[in-house]
Formats: C-alpha cells, structure tokens, sequence
C-alpha cells in the first residue's frame, strides 16, 4: 500500500503545483517507503499501556476525544510536513499511528459498560468492525481524490471527515448508560441485569497483570490474534502492491479492487457473530475452536493456493486476496468470545496487551516483504505465502490446544468499590453506633 501511496503522489504532483512546488522529491526508496509504514505502527507501541492507564483514570470519553484530535491534526497537517522532507512527512505518520493504541481499549470498555450480556459478543462486532470499514472506506477514496483534486485532498478529507465524527462523538458519548440523557430508566436496568460487582465498576478494578500472564489462555488468544493479524495485514498492507505488482490490476482500478473485499469482510464479521452465540449445542469452547479455525483455516487454505498457482491466474489470485480479507472477519469473533468468557472485566487490558502485540506485526512485516519479496516477482511472493501460512497454521493449533470457556479464577474479587445500597449502609451504620453506646 505504502508504494501505491508513493506512486499516487509521483502520478498527481501536476495537480499539486500551486502547493507544493514540483522540485521536491517523492520517489521514496523502498526502505523509506517502509519506514513510511512501519511508523504508524511504531507509534502506538509506547503510548498503549499510557493510553490504558489514563482511560482508566479520566475515561473513555476524554481520552478518545485527546487521540482523535490529535489524529486530525496529523492528517490534515501530513501534505504540509510532506514539503518540508521525508522526515517531517514520517513525523507526520508517526502521530497518525499514535492514536490507533486506544481503539482496542475503546472496543472492549464501551462494551463492558453499555452493552447487555447477552450481547456483548455483538457489541464487539460491531465496534470492531472500523478494521474493515476504514480500509473499505479510504482505498476507493484514496483512488478518487488522487485522479481528481491530487494526493493532497486525500489527507484533506480523510481530516475533514475526522472532524466530523470529533463532533458527533462529543455530543452524544458517556462514558456510562447511567450519564446519558438518551437511555431510559428500563434500557438502564436491562444493560446491567446480571452483570457482576466487577462488571458494572470495570474502572474500578484492580488489574492483576502477573496472573494475567501466567494464563494459558490468554496467551492462546494473544497468539492466535498475532497469526490472524499478519495473514490480514500481508494484504492490509501490500493489497495493492500485489494486486499492481504481480497481478498487473492497473493503478486506476486497484484502490476499488482492494476495497471491495472488506464490505463483504464486515458484513461477516457482524453476522458471524449472533451465529456464534447461537450455537449453545456445541458448547463455548467448542463454539470459539469452530469460529476461529473456519476463520484462520479460510485463510491458510487461500495462501496455501496462491502459493501454486501461475501468475496468468489472476483471477483465482484475486478471489483468494478477498477470501483472505473476508475471512479475517470471522478472525475475531471465536477469540473475541474466549475472551469474553475467560477475563470478563479485565478484558480490557486483555485488548490492550493484544492491540500491543498485534501492534508489533508492522515492525516485522515490512522486514519479511522486504527480505523475502524485494523484487515484488510472483515467485518470491509465493514464499511468502508458503511463510505466511505456517504462521496462520500454528497460532491457529495453540488456541485449538490451550483455549478455555471458563472466567479465570483472577477475576473475582477485584473490584474496590463498595456496591451497597443506601438502605444497606443506614442500616450498617445503626448497627455499628448501637455497638459502640454497648461498649460505653
């Protein structure tokens, strides 16, 4: 993608002109073009654990709206850093990333408080869903505004748009159901039917991070979520790069090609996932083991495909890129309910801990293309693949082996909040002053 990106500038620098003068230099070497990608990703690397303390200390609400502004800033500010150099254009990359750390911890949070148990897994759907509908929505975007107003009016947009939806979001967001003028006294009772102590004071929790990482099912999961995200991210990343490169879809119609897969993608993430829940005759475990190894098995099968076939064959070559991103759809919903199921109220470090490993494939990826496939030939891509789908093969053995549909025993007991009534505590009250006038 990133080379798409570079190309895009290189074919509309005419249009751009009056902005930025035509002596600068835009043809990136393929290792600035991967330091170009790889910053977004090195971004939310240090601030993710930051973000997931002052989440739990200020709120969702403060702490995303800090994120989203300062990724409005960065895109509508990336053409002006872009004619000052490449590492003024990095920086500007650099801080695009810098927010994404907080979209995990936004996912799992806002589920816990606002949705009812019974729906937390649709929750999850739903919210994570900006995985399929950024891409679907900025690569046909990207493909428009660059034939029409230059490179520039993507950023420009992309900004605007963000904008937008800063607004909206300040408007009608709370942090909890109960804050909301918009929620009902009977909507109220219904999202916090049957939840815990822990459940309804997820701020309130104490994290035990050690016990967290000694759980064998947690890191089933982390594992897991680490294959799905480089099989998802080879073409997340490199979509339009191999569909340019090694198919020969011209540049023209690739951003529309690479978009397409990812309606259907999210269509099937948000379907999945009232399936999955509906499967109660399989069991939980069972349930999660199924959804994930159709998922990750979808996956493995396409790259194991792509690996033998001619390179005349582009059309089996594209089905398999959208079975590819398609399936990642379907990645999250068996983890997502393990997860659910294993660390109920602390499933938000749980995101937080995978958004930072899943965080960490944009550091390696580029290393592997680059080593592996530096001359984008169809035969080094099909090593590529022959990688990529032992890594998928693997993650996919351990959650099969290591999973469980059971709370951990660490999250119990961990909420600091005393969730007496006010008759409870009258009463305690009377009892202890009672006390007391006994012992004089």
């Amino acid at each position: 993608m990133q080379e798409e990106q570079a190309k895009m500038i290189n074919e509309s620098r005419s249009r751009n002109e009056t902005i930025i003068p035509s002596t600068l230099n835009f043809n990136f070497s393929k290792f600035e073009q991967d330091l170009l990608f790889s910053a977004a990703y090195i971004a939310p690397l240090p601030s993710i654990i930051i973000l997931y303390f002052l989440t739990n200390r200020s709120g969702v609400k403060t702490t995303f709206m800090l994120c989203s502004v300062m990724s409005f800033l960065s895109t509508i500010l990336t053409p002006i850093a872009t004619h000052y150099g490449f590492w003024y254009f990095w920086a500007a990359r650099f801080f695009q990333g810098l927010p994404t750390a907080i979209l995990g911890i936004v996912v799992s949070v806002v589920t816990c408080h606002w949705s009812t148990l019974s729906e937390n897994g649709t929750y999850v759907s739903i919210l994570a869903a900006h995985y399929q509908i950024a891409p679907l929505l900025t690569m046909p975007l990207s493909a428009l505004m660059c034939s029409v107003g230059g490179w520039s009016s993507v950023y420009y947009t992309q900004g605007t748009i963000t904008a937008i939806l800063i607004v909206l979001f300040a408007v009608f967001y709370t942090d909890k159901p109960s804050e909301s003028r918009y929620v009902s006294k009977g909507e109220l009772k219904a999202i916090e039917d049957g939840k815990s102590l822990e459940e309804k004071h997820v701020e309130k929790s104490k994290t035990p991070f050690v016990a967290i990482h000694k759980d064998s099912a947690v890191w089933a999961i982390w594992i897991t979520s680490v294959g799905g995200t480089i099989g998802f991210s080879i073409f997340l990343q490199y979509g339009p790069t191999y569909l340019n490169k090694v198919l020969h879809y011209n540049l023209s119609t690739t951003g529309w090609t690479a978009a397409i897969p990812y309606i259907f993608s999210c269509i099937a993430r948000i379907v999945a996932q009232p399936l999955s829940a509906n499967c109660s005759f399989l069991g939980e475990r069972l349930a999660a083991i199924v959804s994930t190894s159709i998922s990750q098995g979808t996956m493995a099968i396409a790259f194991l495909v792509l690996m033998f076939i001619p390179q005349t064959w582009s059309s089996v070559g594209q089905l398999c890129y959208s079975l590819v991103i398609v399936a990642n759809g379907l990645n999250g919903v068996g983890i997502t309910r393990s997860a659910q199921l294993v660390c109920k109220q602390h499933m938000s470090f749980v995101y937080t801990a995978r958004a930072f490993y899943n965080g960490s494939v944009g550091l390696f990826l580029p290393l592997l293309v680059n080593f592996v496939a530096p001359n984008d030939t169809h035969s080094e891509w099909s090593r590529l693949f022959l990688i990529i789908f032992c890594i998928v093969f693997i993650s996919n053995l351990i959650f099969i082996i290591f999973s469980r549909a059971e709370a951990a025993p660490w999250t119990i007991g961990t909420a600091e909040v005393d969730d007496r009534s006010e008759q409870d505590l009258e009463d305690q009250k009377s009892i202890s002053t009672a006390t007391t006038v006994e012992k004089f």
